[in-house]
């Protein structure tokens, strides 16, 4: 309005792909944990996709084991939703609660609670894992973040689900943040490539 000239920083766009463990390397995570409670929290992390925070928030009454699902509060910009599950990880979290007692913290029911009664915490959550991933001899850089969520997304395109349908159990609201696992599909470019670029000669 005054006519000076104001220049602005712009921020740059993330491309880099990021890092994940592969299938053999989740495995052994989970093959590393022999206690059930880490166990249950592991799985519930890398099949439902959720962030550290909102594993911490789980109350006893998100979880629907006969249909499958988790309700998400409180995510990222504050919404809830609803993903689901493996049997694997109902199978695992089903013994875990055979032998939880109830607590009651704050007045709530968490899912998850520590040994000495309160809820768990982003850091709790991030120690916990590497002493798993330590166990597990995996030396690849990555914390609890690319394990549950990096990794799962990469998983989900590799095997050949789409964009769309990885957006919505990562809760993404844009679709350029999911664009960041495409680089999955080279995999599944090059076989369909080798199906189908045949002269018949």
């Amino acid at each position: 309005m005054l006519g000076d000239d104001v220049r602005l920083p712009r921020l740059k766009i993330d491309n880099t792909i990021p890092y994940y463990f592969d299938q053999d390397e989740i495995i052994k995570i989970f093959e590393s944990c022999s206690n059930i409670k880490h166990l249950a929290m592991l799985k519930t992390l890398f099949y439902a996709c959720l962030r550290s925070s909102e594993l911490c928030n789980l109350e006893d009454e998100d979880l629907d084991l006969n249909k499958l699902m988790i309700r998400v509060r409180c995510g990222k910009g504050g919404q809830d939703g609803l993903v689901p599950i493996s049997q694997d990880c109902a199978r695992c979290l089903k013994s875990y609660l055979a032998i939880r007692p109830e607590m009651i913290v704050d007045g709530k029911h968490p899912l998850f609670y520590t040994d000495y009664g309160n809820r768990w915490d982003r850091q709790d959550v991030s120690r916990m894992f590497h002493v798993h991933k330590k166990a597990a001899g995996i030396t690849k850089r990555g914390g609890v973040h690319v394990f549950a969520r990096h990794s799962s997304a990469t998983l989900m395109i590799s095997k050949g689900c789409s964009l769309n349908i990885v957006q919505k159990v990562l809760r993404h609201r844009d679709i350029r943040s999911t664009l960041r696992y495409a680089h999955a599909s080279d995999t599944i470019t090059r076989d369909w490539y080798n199906k189908t670029m045949i002269l018949d000669i």
